[in-house]
């Protein structure tokens, strides 16, 4: 002190002012503290003394020109994306898949819409000579939404349905160059994150009221070209939809905050040494109760078991497969190898292409022989019970979607289909984004068409197959989330029949142990909030994997 006498601090005060003293800013004789990080004045000031108005009741009412009624939920989360928007507050909207994330964005871009239009007494109206009739000056939204190359035709789609006064356009593909220079002439420009990395220098040019990222999780490596384009974007607000902020490990969900409300968690290093390290190898309970309080205002996430208890009733079931014998042999021999050449690495990260390609080689042997050597005569069991179960429910004339992380498993089941003469559609990687929906509409509409063969990658995300009933997982993926995303395909808003999931897993394979290591990490995202190269943590199992 100025006196040179010593005060102790209390431990109380350590206690409270801690987390002011990480996301404060010091000026002059004052603490300011950033909007984003509201919540941490709940902890220093006296709830009476505390006049924050966090919890008004929005004013909101659907526009008349909406083609939708929402349901309760969905008109709870529109009024929750606007009041972020009228303070000027980014936000994450993570409901699970099927609830309509699409749909509650675009009524909210309807709003927004309505409170950039002048009064009708107000529009300005221009002549361009004596002669002419007045033209309308108009105002547009300039909503720029980014989404992976698959979402963009069912985008357009929801938009024309139900928001079709609010112009729209496609900002990809080689004729976008000649779009470039009217793009302050739409309401909304959708294009794809790839675009959008290409041509970050033009889409900068222009101030946008609106950025939306969908499937956001393509934002989460924060060391990528797209994660640096997407924030170098002039932008009023922010909207980042994904049914997974965190898929990997925690930095996904730095990497959305940052987005939406940059600075919010504190720098990478920070929020590394602060919190992911002391949850993830710690679980540091107090680091996730104190992390959980700053990101609870910015992430809205509800499941289908809470808001939509009219949906058909789920069913999962697990199939157990045996091996054949010369399958079982072939494993084993691969399994060994795969000892041998892994176990021996002496630093994992660096020989991360033998772990995926030594590890692949056996998910596919536990599928069959033919997806390492498709001239073999070598059978698989779980084959055999596959088609078996197919048989049984073409004759039975359901309607079935099955899912695979192998496109050459999936030519297997399209081999045997032509076969046995059952009608069937298909869409992978290869498929053209121009024919997704004419594949999707011909599956709905088409009775005489029983299955429907999807890579799981190429389609877990922007299709409606609300006609299958019955969903087939053929092999297990890393990511429990993603198979979540393919499942609700089926199950979601407009199902109107039960729906039977199958996972076919063969015993005694790699495949029981990727079961196991999921329901390991579906722990941390629930705990937080609510896996696509292979997850960190599958490096520090790997001899568990391969026993």
């Amino acid at each position: 002190m100025n006196d040179e006498s010593i005060f102790i601090i209390p431990l109380e005060w350590m206690t409270r002012y801690k987390s002011l003293a990480n996301f404060g800013k010091v000026k002059e004789d004052s603490i300011l503290v950033s909007k984003v990080n509201y919540t941490l004045l709940k902890q220093i000031v006296p709830p009476e003394e505390l006049d924050i108005s966090e919890n008004i009741d929005i004013d909101y009412q659907p526009s008349s020109k909406l083609k939708a009624t929402l349901r309760p939920y969905q008109e709870e989360g529109v009024k929750w994306l606007v009041k972020h928007y009228q303070n000027q507050l980014g936000a994450c909207l993570a409901d699970d898949m099927g609830l309509g994330k699409t749909l509650q964005t675009i009524a909210t871009l309807a709003f927004a819409k309505e409170q950039l239009a002048p009064a009708p007494d107000d529009i300005k109206t221009i002549r361009l000579d004596l002669f002419s009739n007045p033209l309308e000056v108009r105002t547009y939204l300039k909503a720029l939404v980014v989404l992976p190359s698959s979402l963009v035709f069912n985008w357009a789609q929801e938009i024309l349905k139900f928001a079709p006064h609010l112009t729209i356009t496609k900002y990809i593909g080689s004729d976008r160059k000649k779009i470039a220079p009217y793009l302050e002439t739409y309401d909304i420009i959708l294009t794809t994150y790839t675009t959008l990395s290409k041509d970050i220098v033009t889409l900068q040019k222009t101030e946008f009221t609106y950025l939306i990222t969908d499937e956001s999780q393509q934002i989460k490596n924060k060391e990528s070209k797209i994660f640096k384009a997407i924030n170098d974007i002039n932008v009023k607000h922010k909207i980042s939809l994904s049914g997974t902020p965190i898929e990997n490990s925690l930095s996904d969900l730095w990497s959305q905050m940052e987005f939406i409300n940059p600075g919010m968690l504190g720098s990478y290093p920070f929020f590394k040494d602060h919190f992911k390290t002391p949850i993830e190898k710690h679980q540091n309970e107090e680091r996730v109760k104190e992390l959980k309080a700053l990101i609870e205002p910015f992430i809205l996430r509800r499941t289908k078991e809470q808001v939509a208890k009219d949906l058909p009733e789920l069913s999962e079931q697990t199939i157990y497969t045996e091996m054949l014998t010369e399958q079982e042999k072939e494993y084993e021999s691969q399994k060994s190898a795969a000892r041998n050449l892994l176990l021996g690495i002496d630093t994992v990260s660096t020989n991360k292409i033998h772990i995926i390609n030594t590890l692949t080689k056996l998910r596919q042997l536990a599928n069959h022989p033919k997806l390492l050597n498709h001239n073999t005569e070598s059978s698989s069991g779980k084959f055999k019970d596959v088609t078996s179960y197919l048989e049984t429910l073409v004759k039975s004339n359901k309607k079935v979607l099955i899912f695979s992380s192998f496109v050459s498993h999936l030519n297997l089941y399209q081999e045997w289909s032509t076969n046995q003469s059952i009608s069937f559609v298909s869409l992978t990687g290869q498929t053209k984004g121009s024919d997704r929906e004419k594949i999707v509409n011909e599956f709905q509409e088409n009775d005489a068409i029983s299955l429907f063969f999807i890579s799981l990658k190429a389609g877990g995300v922007g299709l409606n197959l609300t006609k299958a009933s019955y969903v087939i997982l053929l092999d297990p993926w890393w990511n429990p989330f993603i198979e979540k995303q393919a499942i609700a395909r089926a199950h979601r808003i407009g199902q109107k029949n039960n729906v039977m999931v199958t996972r076919f897993i063969t015993k005694n394979t790699i495949e029981e142990k990727i079961i196991k290591l999921q329901e390991h990490k579906k722990n941390l995202s629930d705990e937080i909030i609510a896996i696509d190269a292979i997850p960190d943590y599958i490096e520090s199992d790997l001899e568990e994997l391969l026993r």
